[in-house]
């Protein structure tokens, strides 16, 4: 499975361990007010933590690492 998380209320490990996404995996996605792009810093057994990289094609400078919910928006695997 790939994206599909808009309606997917599941714990975001649980998300990301299932699509194959762990540790540096870059997702994006959009909710209604431009792509964003984070990266997977852990994945605990409920929680998983990110960084956002860019949002809306801007780098973003406060990259602090907090916990994501994948629900809200579809997002993707991109880059390698």
């Amino acid at each position: 499975m790939t994206g599909g998380t808009r309606h997917d209320h599941r714990h975001a490990a649980e998300i990301c361990r299932e699509n194959g996404w762990g540790v540096g995996t870059r997702l994006v996605g959009d909710a209604g007010f431009g792509p964003t792009v984070i990266r997977i810093t852990a994945l605990g057994t409920r929680v998983m933590l990110a960084r956002m990289i860019r949002h809306n094609g801007v780098a973003v400078g406060h990259n602090d690492e907090h916990a994501w919910s994948l629900a809200g928006r579809d997002w993707c695997r991109i880059g390698g």
